[in-house]
C-alpha cells in the first residue's frame, strides 16, 4: 500500500464520508450476534483515523485496533491518533494472524491500491480465522489495472495475459476481457475474485468442520469516485447454526440496499447552499409526493434524495 494521506486528505472526500456512514449503520444492524460496544474494529486508521473516529462516536465502541505498514510515519501516527488506539506497525498480511480470532470484530481493510495477491492473501487470513458474526468490508481502487498501462506501453502480450500471469488463471474467470480492467467493470472484477478468495478458503475451512460449517453473504457493495474509482465488498461470516442471527440482522431493510442487488454507487451532488437546504427541508420524502425542484437538476436532486443521511456538510459545493 502506498503512503496515501501524502496525497489525499480523507477528512475531505464526501464520498468516502458517506460510505463511512454506511459502513456504520451495517455494523449497527449487528446486535442479534451480541452488544455492538463490545465488538473490535479493526482498519487502516493512516494518520486521519477518521473512520475510528465515527465508529467510536456513534456506535460507542471502546476496542479498535489500526494496521500502518508506513513506519517512517510512526511519530507523526502516534502524534495524530485520537482515542487511546493501539497501531501494529506491520504489512496487513502480518498483522492479521495476530488479532484476537475469538472476539466478534468489524474488519475494514481500506486498501489505496488496485487488487493485489497480497491482498487476496489477507482475504484467506481472515477467512480462515473469522468468527461468526464477524463483517468484513474490502476497499481497492479500481480506476485502471496496472497491467493494462503495462500493456499500453509494451503491447507484446495483452493486458489480460498479464493479469492472469500476476493473479494465476485459476483466480481470473476465463470469459475475462482486457477492457474489463479499466473502470467499473474492473471493479466488478475485484470484487468477484476477493469473494471467490474467501469461498474458496472457506471451502478448505469447512473440509474439517462439516457438521456446521462457515459460510459468507455479501451485505452490499458500494462503488464511489473522489478522485480515483474505488470499490468496496461488504460481507458476514457465519456458521450454519447461526443463520437465524443472520436473518434477524435484516441488512436488506438498509436504506441505500438496492432492491436488485447491484452496487450502490455513491454520487455527491454539486449543490449550493441554498439549494441544499431546500430538499433538506422535504425530507424524507412522503409517500405520493415529488420534490420541489425550481432549478435543481434532476439528477443532482436525485442523488440528494438517495444519500442525504449519509451526506457530510463540506458535501456543499458552491460555484
Amino acid at each position: 500500500m502506498s503512503a496515501s494521506f501524502k496525497k489525499i486528505d480523507y477528512s475531505l472526500r464526501p464520498a468516502k464520508h458517506a460510505e463511512r456512514r454506511m459502513l456504520c449503520d451495517v455494523f449497527r444492524r449487528l446486535s442479534p450476534f451480541g452488544r455492538i460496544e463490545d465488538y473490535i474494529y479493526v482498519g487502516f486508521g493512516s494518520i486521519w483515523f477518521s473512520d475510528f473516529i465515527l465508529v467510536h462516536k456513534t456506535l460507542g465502541v471502546k476496542n479498535m485496533i489500526s494496521i500502518e505498514q508506513n513506519t517512517a510515519a510512526r511519530q507523526r501516527i502516534e502524534e495524530n491518533k485520537p482515542f487511546r488506539i493501539p497501531v501494529i506497525y506491520q504489512q496487513s498480511k502480518n498483522a492479521l494472524p495476530d488479532l484476537n480470532w475469538s472476539a466478534d470484530q468489524f474488519i475494514w481493510l481500506d486498501y489505496d491500491d488496485p487488487l493485489s495477491t497480497d491482498m487476496l492473501l489477507d482475504m484467506r487470513l481472515v477467512a480462515s480465522r473469522a468468527k461468526s458474526g464477524t463483517v468484513l468490508s474490502v476497499s481497492v481502487q479500481c480506476s485502471r489495472a496496472p497491467q493494462f498501462a503495462e500493456a499500453e506501453r509494451d503491447g507484446s502480450v495483452s493486458a489480460i495475459n498479464r493479469f492472469a500471469g500476476t493473479f494465476g488463471r485459476d483466480r481470473v474467470p476465463a470469459e475475462t476481457k482486457s477492457d474489463q480492467l479499466v473502470g467499473w467493470p474492473y471493479g466488478a472484477l475485484s470484487r468477484e475474485m476477493l469473494r471467490q478468495e474467501i469461498e474458496n478458503e472457506l471451502a478448505s475451512r469447512n473440509a474439517t468442520q462439516i457438521t456446521n460449517p462457515f459460510k459468507f453473504r455479501t451485505i452490499c457493495e458500494i462503488e464511489y469516485e473522489d478522485g480515483a474509482k474505488m470499490t468496496t465488498l461488504v460481507g458476514i461470516f457465519y456458521t450454519s447454526e447461526d443463520q437465524a442471527l443472520v436473518d434477524r440482522c435484516d441488512f436488506k431493510k438498509m436504506e441505500f440496499i438496492r432492491a436488485d442487488d447491484k452496487p450502490i454507487r455513491i454520487v455527491v451532488p454539486k449543490l449550493t447552499l441554498r439549494e441544499f437546504k431546500r430538499l433538506e427541508s422535504q425530507l424524507p420524502l412522503l409517500e405520493g409526493t415529488d420534490l420541489q425542484l425550481g432549478t435543481i437538476p434532476e439528477a443532482d436532486a436525485r442523488h440528494f434524495m438517495n444519500m442525504y443521511r449519509y451526506l457530510p456538510s463540506f458535501a456543499i459545493l458552491e460555484h
